[in-house]
């Protein structure tokens, strides 16, 4: 009998070993795995579409080896960092408070120094119009870029402490498109192209993705506008990426629920629709779903895209052609994705739940299929970064 217990306790233990979800990790990985700082953005009061809970920016860093989040600092003096960007040096980030119309100040944009375990406020500076949603700033920190949801976006010099100057640039955007929720322009994401010569405006409100010459040698003009292209009527572009390799873009349409894949002509910025592909599986039927985010892996083999509604990350194979085919859609284990990041290696995705007070940790498998690893717990987190 005692050595029935005994092979029980055996079986037992094997068992929950063979149950660890993920990539194994290899001595190799361990002995080269690198630390990545990484920044979660969180809402931190209650707004009209998002009940917030977050205390500010939450400070982590990333084991690349098994995927892991450290927490290792919060930056709390700041309302609703709904979208952050690190510089590229690695010593700045750059967030925005998304204020919404009804309060009597507009958003801010607040430049801090990375310090470690915690975030050294340098200056904020007001985006001039309610609830800006995303900022972004060049390889070279010359400039940072915020894109308003009501209407606008706007353009500050960064000085030499990485402080943001008054802005030098502001357009308000008009139009609207056919779905009830395009009454208005609504710009959200300021996106540069991979040499900082572009800048690519998703305007939710028109179906246009505004496209802009930038200018850094001279101040007082930073952006042309050179043209735009229209996305299928309803379409709703929100965020915007570029291939690795190729000379392909590709924009997640809120609205429609896809992806729309473009030729980009490096010489003039202009862009060529090749494809549109939905994100959700053929027989998925309900209304309400909506898109929010879009990524490549770093080798550019594959994309993917969140699903908030049927709460999930789709997942394409990218051909020599800068085409998608559709691989897996894979469950957020959560409510309302805004947001999500693939980590530097390309290992990993990071799902931020916003309406469920989690962060989903999945691998990315050899053929693109993405895998349960961990959850980390947090408060209405609604954007995910990684530093150098």
């Amino acid at each position: 009998m005692q050595h029935l217990k005994l092979s029980a306790l055996f079986i037992g233990f094997f068992a929950i070993l063979g149950c660890e979800s993920g990539p194994k990790t290899t001595q190799t990985e361990k002995k080269t795995a690198k630390t990545y700082p990484a920044f979660i953005g969180t809402y931190s009061r209650k707004e009209g579409h998002v009940d917030g809970k977050g205390e500010g920016i939450y400070l982590y860093q990333l084991d690349s080896a098994t995927g892991y989040l450290d927490k290792i600092g919060v930056q709390g003096e700041i309302v609703n960092p709904s979208f952050l960007t690190p510089s590229a040096d690695g010593q700045f980030l750059y967030a925005v408070e998304e204020i919404g119309a009804d309060v009597d100040d507009a958003g801010r944009v607040v430049a801090y120094r990375q310090a470690g375990d915690h975030l050294e406020k340098i200056n904020q500076q007001s985006t001039f119009a309610f609830a800006p949603c995303h900022v972004s700033t060049d390889s070279k920190g010359r400039y940072v870029f915020v894109a308003n949801y009501v209407g606008a976006i706007a353009v500050y010099p960064v000085a030499g402490n990485g402080g943001l100057g008054e802005a030098i640039y502001k357009e308000a955007y008009t139009g609207k498109g056919p779905h009830s929720r395009q009454d208005a322009a609504h710009p959200h994401s300021v996106n540069l192209s991979p040499d900082d010569n572009f800048l690519y405006v998703p305007d939710l409100g028109t179906d246009n993705i505004y496209i802009y010459k930038v200018n850094y040698a001279d101040a007082k003009k930073p952006l042309s506008r050179i043209g735009a292209t229209k996305v299928h009527p309803a379409g709703g572009p929100r965020h915007f990426t570029f291939h690795p390799n190729l000379a392909k873009a590709y924009v997640v349409n809120e609205l429609s629920c896809s992806v729309t894949v473009m030729n980009w002509d490096k010489t003039t910025g202009k862009l060529d629709t090749i494809q549109s592909i939905s994100t959700l599986p053929v027989d998925y039927k309900e209304s309400g779903n909506t898109c929010s985010d879009i990524h490549i892996t770093p080798d550019g083999k594959f994309l993917y895209a969140a699903n908030r509604g049927h709460n999930s990350i789709v997942g394409y194979a990218i051909d020599a052609e800068g085409k998608l085919s559709l691989i897996d859609h894979a469950s957020t284990q959560g409510e309302v994705p805004r947001n999500f990041a693939i980590s530097p290696d390309g290992r990993f995705l990071y799902a931020a739940n916003q309406n469920s007070d989690n962060i989903l940790i999945l691998s990315i498998e050899s053929d693109g299929k993405l895998k349960y690893r961990k959850e980390e717990k947090v408060f209405t987190p609604v954007c995910v970064r990684f530093g150098n």
